[in-house]
Parts: C-alpha cells; structure tokens; sequence
C-alpha cells in the first residue's frame, strides 16, 4: 500500500526549497513543477524560505569583506 506525501514549495536555480521542514521518511520520490502565472509571488513571499538562514554577523562579515575588496578607506 502506498502512502503519498505531498510537500509544497519552490523549484528554483535547479533546487527545491520546501515551505516547510521535510518529512523524516525516505523513499523513491517524484517532483512535479507546477508553473505559477507570473507576478503572483511578491518578495515578501519570500521571507524565511532560504535554504539556509544567515545570521546578521554573517551578513555584517560579508559586507565588511565586499567593502575591503573596494580598496577605499
């Protein structure tokens, strides 16, 4: 007997991002992409669904690092 599970999300830059935290199973799994019409998505959509979360000293770090590459005091 087969069980289906069905996890949302976005298909983007070749990688499914989930909206929520997968399931703990492992199995033969299929990705179906279903398109959406276009501007539905606004960028506040988007908050919290990074694959990975970064934290502010991360983003503070790479700022710094970005400016130091500028060469300007």
């Amino acid at each position: 007997m087969s069980h289906t599970v069905i996890i949302h999300g976005r298909y983007a830059d070749h990688t499914f991002i989930p909206d929520g935290q997968l399931p703990d199973v492992e199995s033969a799994a299929e990705l179906i992409i279903t398109q959406s019409p276009s501007g539905s998505t606004s960028m506040f959509d988007l908050f919290g669904k990074a694959a990975r979360l970064r934290t502010a000293d991360d983003i503070a770090a790479q700022i710094q690092e970005e400016r130091n590459e500028w060469g300007e005091p």
